[in-house]
């Protein structure tokens, strides 16, 4: 291993580390916790390890996994615009068709997402991010195949959604779990900020490029593009170093790893706050994701272009949030990011039911770019946060964990939303998804997350 990767590898076996502060207390308590999920010890973020590392951009296997992220999410961003618009405008899907077919891309993590945690956390990740990648490049072929053809149907996209998401289940909790691996703990943070900060523009370009083509070439031929990217993605894992390393533990039923990774997220004092204040907001944006393209197009007239537009612009929050975030962190202080971003977040979604059509632009432009500015402050700061307090040993399990608490609240969302725009309309369904997202911060009240102004020391 060359630069950063020969740094990290031997950071792991304990060279370089951060030396414990003797009488460091946990957070929002005066005495000593033992317990390994409770215990919290503060590095402060202007603090220097003992050995400094090489920059992230002196690491060639994470920037190549950087590049394989940007290219995957630019096309999935084009992807989640042109398949919906797909069944809106070619398979004339309704409200509840749209949240059965949101529901099928969400319901995977709550099925396979605990048991790949475990899983993963047995296994070399590389080998099940390369799989994942190609797997949805193949699923994702069939539908600009199958359109020509005739056959294209509701019921291959449900198929289609539903397979692609269970191979993302794989590759994300692979992924977050394999990040870790390449840099220096110390450097989490400003490598998460990278990643999120090329996903965020993704969500800009995405979706004015997919409008854009699905009004050029149509939405079944645009799907194409999703594929591609995948299948470049996976190329570019490929290439990623052999470094990972194993940590040695005693082989024990999966059922048992399970229960382990899964009890140590919710009896985490902090991780069980998070995954709810994010479970409730996944769930509003869920039904934002199914509601919104649909009322843009329904009720608004909006043409592919427009609703791509709209969603692109949005997207300026997203880059500004994932650029800003290591300095808000240094700033404010990692908890209190945490609080505030939910609350920008909630806000954006209040402004949307306020769209009409005599004056919907600035209420679905400010809205989404709100709600886009705390996503990725939110994000960036709570994955560094989970990643730091976890042991080496369960960064699988409490991946998969906290996508499991996370995401299963996308299915129920995207249903709750095909039932609530069914039967009371698609703004009123708007306005109760803004309810949900405006007080999910408040699971956060009463926790250690406010108080929390340091990154914690590696678990």
């Amino acid at each position: 291993m060359e630069g950063g990767d020969e740094y990290s590898a031997r950071t792991r076996r304990g060279i370089g580390k951060r030396p414990r502060r003797a009488g460091t207390n946990t957070v929002g308590s005066g005495r000593r916790q033992h317990h390994a999920a409770t215990e919290v010890q503060r590095i402060p973020l202007r603090g220097r390890p003992l050995v400094t590392p090489p920059s992230l951009w002196r690491s060639r296997d994470f920037l190549r996994l950087w590049v394989a992220q940007s290219v995957s999410e630019t096309g999935t961003q084009v992807g989640l615009l042109a398949v919906p618009l797909l069944a809106i405008e070619v398979l004339h899907a309704s409200a509840g068709e749209l949240g059965l077919l949101g529901a099928a891309r969400s319901l995977p993590f709550l099925l396979f997402a605990l048991p790949a945690g475990a899983m993963l956390d047995r296994m070399r990740r590389r080998p099940f991010m390369m799989a994942a990648d190609f797997g949805r490049a193949a699923l994702l072929m069939s539908v600009p195949l199958a359109y020509p053809l005739g056959v294209l149907s509701l019921t291959q996209l449900y198929i289609v959604v539903a397979l692609v998401g269970f191979f993302t289940v794989f590759f994300d909790v692979a992924y977050q779990s394999f990040l870790p691996s390449l840099v220096d703990r110390t450097q989490l943070t400003e490598a998460n900020a990278k990643v999120t900060a090329t996903r965020s523009a993704a969500e800009v370009v995405g979706p004015g490029a997919a409008g854009i083509l699905v009004g050029a070439i149509g939405a079944a031929a645009t799907v194409t593009v999703d594929a591609v990217s995948f299948l470049i993605s996976g190329l570019f894992c490929r290439t990623i170093g052999n470094v990972e390393d194993l940590a040695p533990s005693a082989r024990r039923s999966l059922r048992h790893e399970i229960v382990e990774g899964f009890g140590f997220v919710v009896r985490h004092p902090i991780l069980s706050r998070i995954g709810a204040c994010a479970g409730l907001t996944n769930l509003a944006s869920s039904m934002v994701t199914v509601l919104l393209p649909l009322y843009m197009v329904r009720s608004l007239r909006y043409s592919p272009a427009q609703v791509g537009l709209v969603l692109a612009l949005a997207g300026a929050g997203l880059v500004a949030g994932a650029i800003t975030a290591p300095y808000v962190v240094r700033y404010l202080g990692l908890g209190p990011t945490i609080v505030y971003s939910a609350v920008i977040s909630g806000a954006g979604l209040v402004l949307l039911p306020f769209s009409s059509a005599t004056l919907a632009w600035p209420f679905l432009v400010g809205g989404k770019v709100l709600f886009g500015l705390g996503v990725p402050l939110f994000n960036i700061s709570q994955v560094s946060l989970r990643q730091h307090v976890t042991p080496h040993r369960l960064l699988g399990r409490m991946s998969a964990s906290m996508r499991f608490l996370v995401w299963s609240t996308l299915s129920l969302g995207s249903l709750l939303a095909g039932v609530l725009g069914d039967s009371v309309g698609l703004r009123a369904a708007l306005a109760v998804s803004a309810v949900i997202g405006a007080l999910s911060w408040l699971t956060l009240l009463g926790s250690q997350v406010p108080a929390l102004r340091d990154l914690p020391s590696p678990a």
